[in-house]
Parts: structure tokens; C-alpha cells; sequence
């Protein structure tokens, strides 16, 4: 008589295989990210920056990694405004130009580059540009009511306005809105990019302002402002109330960012910090600029606070993307 075959334990046969069995174990369970959320706030924090800090890098391609190296910097201190300011007088343009297009390609979310973003040859390294990895910037399998969108064309079915999300699916808005804007918008019903399908009818959301992200815990990236003066930078606020803290940070006068700061807190709405390039770049934007009533000694006339990260430390000066 032959030898009777022992059974295989297989997944299929609950049996053989135990109490953990299931035929679907080899499925991996789908996996809901969150977003970064921090806390609620309804102050927004704003950095002047000088475009000569552009011009130190010789090629393209290190100009592009400075870039980066600038927004990336932005994101994680959570900054809502970049000013870039020409520090030198009679000085061409071409620097604020570049690093207001990079720092634009990078805050702008992926699905809606092709349509905001004209071809430019300043872009032409934007691929060394790093991911901000940001609320505003969702993933296929992040879930989130806010979106940024850029509307696309008129919903002739039901009215309103078509918008792309970056989902499967588009977004009906009811306002009508001429094609290529870009719009903040709310989703009734938070859900994912994956969780979309073609085909469907348009998902149901309203027009917000880019603040009611932020006024839940959400960082909802930056808005780019070009000057043509330090002054400038300081006087044209998109705020009605303008800023009401300046800090200047220089590396030749000043007092120590860690002394001075230590302790002191100082109520503010709008608050803007005010960069100049290595090697006292904020005394010569000040000298520069023909509009300011102050030289560039006198600095801290100018600011509530002006510090020096550069005290206590074993370097004569620093680079913008290290103050930052």
C-alpha cells in the first residue's frame, strides 16, 4: 500500500491553516496618511530677501540648488511671504526675476504647473528644485477638504465652474471664473485623490481664501512679492494694517539673535523679517536706496529688533540660507 500524501496548509483551507487564515492576507491594507498639521494661528510671518544673494552662484544649475535651498528653507519655518528686493541701485532685474520663478515652480502644486507656469529658460534646472512635501501639495492617498485648484472651463450642465484638483474627478465651483485662475477651494466631504474615479460627476466645493487652511493648522505655502528697493519691501504690505514687528537681520551690527530674543514676547499681526546679503548686505540696501531717510549706520532705526546671528559664532559671516 502507498503512502497517503500529507494535506498542504494553504490559506485556503481554514482548517489546515489555523485561526489567522485569509485567502485576502496577502492584500496590503490600504494606508490613510496625514496631513502635517500644526496649530490654529492668525499671524502671518514674512521675509525680505535681497537678489544679489542669487548672483553669488555662477551657473545655472547652482543658482537652481540656491533656490531650492531658499524654499525648502521657507516651508519648514512655515513663512506665508517672500519679498525679493533689488539691495542694488541701478541694478537689473534678471536676479528678482529668477528666484521669483523658482520659488514660484516650487510652491505651485504638480498638476497645476503645465497651466500657471509658462516655458522659461530660468526653468530649465527646475528638475534640481526639491519636493515641499507640503498640506498643499497632497499625495494620491492623502485626505483633505482643502485644495488648490486652477479652474478649467464652464460647467454647462448644472452651472458653475469646472476646477482641477488634482484628483480623478473635477471640482464644481458656483461662481463663474474666467479659465487659468488659480483658486483655493473647500470640499464638502474630505477624501483622497485615490479615492476618485473618471468619468463621475463633478465633486461639490466652494471658493475660500487661502487663509481659512491656515486658520485650521494647516501651512498652506507662500505667496511671492517682488520690490524694486528695501523700502519698497517695507511699505507696499498686501496687509491693510501693514506689518506691525520688523526684525532686521545683519551681520555687522545688531545684537545677539539669541540674547536679545530670549524671553521677549512681543504681540504682533503681521511680522516681517528683513535679510541682507553676507558681509553687510543690509547696511548697503539701506545706503542704496535712494528713498530711506536713514544710512546704513544707523540700520536699527529702521526695525523694532535688528540682530546679528553671526556673534558667538566661529565664522565672520553667514550665508542667507543659513540665517533663514
Amino acid at each position: 500500500m502507498g503512502q497517503k500524501r500529507k494535506q498542504v496548509k494553504s490559506f485556503n483551507s481554514q482548517i489546515l491553516a489555523g485561526p489567522e487564515s485569509d485567502r485576502h492576507r496577502h492584500k496590503q491594507a490600504r494606508v490613510v496618511k496625514e496631513l502635517p498639521k500644526g496649530r490654529p494661528r492668525n499671524y502671518t510671518v514674512s521675509i525680505a530677501i535681497p537678489c544679489s544673494v542669487i548672483a553669488a552662484a555662477p551657473t545655472l544649475d547652482l543658482k537652481t540648488i540656491l533656490a531650492g535651498q531658499i524654499g525648502r528653507i521657507c516651508v519648514i519655518s512655515s513663512i506665508d511671504e517672500v519679498i525679493i528686493y533689488n539691495d542694488q541701485a541701478h541694478q537689473k532685474d534678471d536676479a528678482t526675476a529668477f528666484l521669483a520663478r523658482a520659488l514660484q515652480y516650487m510652491e505651485t502644486p504638480q498638476y497645476m504647473r503645465k497651466t500657471l507656469i509658462p516655458v522659461h529658460p530660468d526653468l530649465k534646472a527646475a528638475g534640481l528644485l526639491p519636493l515641499l512635501e507640503t498640506a498643499h501639495h497632497p499625495g494620491l492617498e492623502d485626505v483633505t477638504r482643502f485644495r488648490e485648484g486652477v479652474t478649467i472651463g464652464p460647467y454647462h450642465k448644472e452651472g458653475g465652474t469646472l476646477v482641477d484638483i488634482g484628483c480623478f474627478q473635477r471640482a464644481n465651483v458656483e461662481p463663474s471664473i474666467q479659465q487659468g485662475v488659480r483658486v483655493t477651494v473647500e470640499l464638502t466631504t474630505p477624501l483622497a485623490a485615490k479615492d476618485t474615479r473618471k468619468g463621475q460627476a463633478p465633486l461639490p466645493a466652494k471658493v475660500i481664501s487661502p487663509k481659512v487652511p491656515r486658520e485650521a493648522g494647516y501651512y498652506w505655502g507662500y505667496s511671492i512679492r517682488t520690490a524694486a528697493s528695501l523700502s519698497e519691501a517695507r511699505n507696499d504690505s498686501p496687509y491693510k494694517e501693514g506689518y506691525d514687528l520688523s526684525i532686521g537681520v545683519s551681520d555687522l551690527s545688531g545684537q545677539d539673535v539669541h540674547g536679545c530674543l530670549q524671553g521677549r514676547t512681543t504681540p504682533f499681526k503681521h511680522l516681517l523679517i528683513v535679510f541682507g546679503a553676507s558681509g553687510g548686505g543690509l547696511e548697503e540696501a539701506i545706503d542704496s536706496d535712494e528713498n530711506l531717510r536713514v544710512s546704513g549706520e544707523d540700520a536699527k532705526l529702521l526695525f523694532d529688533i535688528l540682530v546679528n546671528p553671526s556673534q558667538n559664532l566661529g565664522t565672520k559671516s553667514l550665508r542667507l540660507e543659513v540665517k533663514q
